[in-house]
């Protein structure tokens, strides 16, 4: 790796990896925001971490109370 690679540890992994490789995650507002770099991989995984948290959250909202619902839905 030449100096001129500006590398970042990745948030989720702990790895080094080259800037342009890690996503850009800035977590928190104003002056507690904190500068999170994600490699490839773990991108994916917050991404699909927080696909999961927010369909859950949705699907809850949007159960209607009749019982003998579930049966009849087909994932």
């Amino acid at each position: 790796i030449n100096m001129e690679t500006e590398t970042h540890n990745c948030y989720g992994c702990g790895g080094s990896f080259a800037r342009q490789e890690l996503q850009y995650r800035p977590s928190g507002k104003g002056a507690y925001r904190k500068e999170r770099y994600f490699c490839p991989v773990c991108n994916e995984k917050e991404k699909q971490k927080n696909i999961l948290a927010n369909s859950i959250s949705t699907f809850r909202k949007s159960l209607p109370s009749q019982p003998g619902y579930m049966s009849h839905k087909r994932w």
